[in-house]
């Protein structure tokens, strides 16, 4: 399993307001599941929580089948497992040059300056970006950091992503391109985990789901299908 959570509870300290009740689950590799539900509901806590950003109020959650606390011992070795996007990807975003900013995660995994070349004109060419190598982020469109931003988690080649928001920005075409790039990762046995509000953009997709309400309910892709109902609850957030 890539993930097990057990018994987990999260609050906010300065509220106590509790995000969600016990949750128990696993999340095997290869997983791409799509997070719903409404603002607050939890979506984004639980990519930070398996991201190791927050900590649970209660219960355990296992990376790999180790606890999540002793991989907080080695952060350097944890992260090379995860490629994450945040929602506003101007926290994420600090290089002078968009080459820099794609180069800079390879460089940390300490991989020779030829390879760490090839891999950044790979992201270039992949998302259309090869233009704006020169460019300074912070400058760029918000679609671009976008693409810029999901050119950097892919040149790192991580086993897991995390994304929240990915289409925020995005032209048509943009999000066309993502979701193509998504389902190769998909084919390729990576885990995606994507938080979400849009489901009819996804609705092709090949995503089973996790709806945040009173409690999070997991759905099978093939049994929203059968479920006109259901898919219009979805569509509805």
């Amino acid at each position: 399993m890539m993930f097990e959570l057990e018994d987990v509870c999260f609050s906010y300290p300065e509220t106590q307001r509790e995000v969600f009740a016990p949750y128990s689950t696993t999340i095997p590799q290869g997983a791409y599941l799509l997070l719903m539900g409404d603002n607050g509901s939890g979506k984004s806590t639980l990519l930070n929580l398996l991201a190791g950003f927050q900590q649970p109020s209660a219960g355990k959650i296992l990376f790999k089948g180790e606890d999540m606390r002793q991989w907080q011992k080695k952060k350097k070795a944890f992260y090379r497992h995860f490629g994450i996007l945040f929602q506003e990807v101007d926290h994420q975003l600090f290089n002078n040059s968009v080459y820099d900013e794609i180069a800079f995660g390879p460089r940390q995994l300490g991989l020779s300056e030829e390879e760490v070349r090839r891999r950044v004109e790979d992201c270039l060419a992949l998302l259309s970006i090869a233009p704006l190598r020169q460019r300074v982020p912070y400058q760029l469109s918000g679609g671009e950091k976008k693409k810029v931003a999901f050119a950097s988690i892919l040149a790192m080649n991580p086993e897991t992503f995390l994304l929240d928001e990915p289409f925020n920005g995005l032209t048509k075409d943009s999000e066309k391109l993502f979701k193509e790039i998504l389902r190769k990762l998909h084919d390729l046995g990576k885990t995606i985990l994507i938080a979400s509000h849009d489901y009819r953009s996804f609705q092709d997709e090949p995503v089973d789901v996790l709806l945040f309400t009173e409690k999070i309910t997991p759905y099978k892709k093939e049994d929203i299908q059968k479920d006109q109902k259901l898919i219009a609850r979805l569509a509805s957030y």
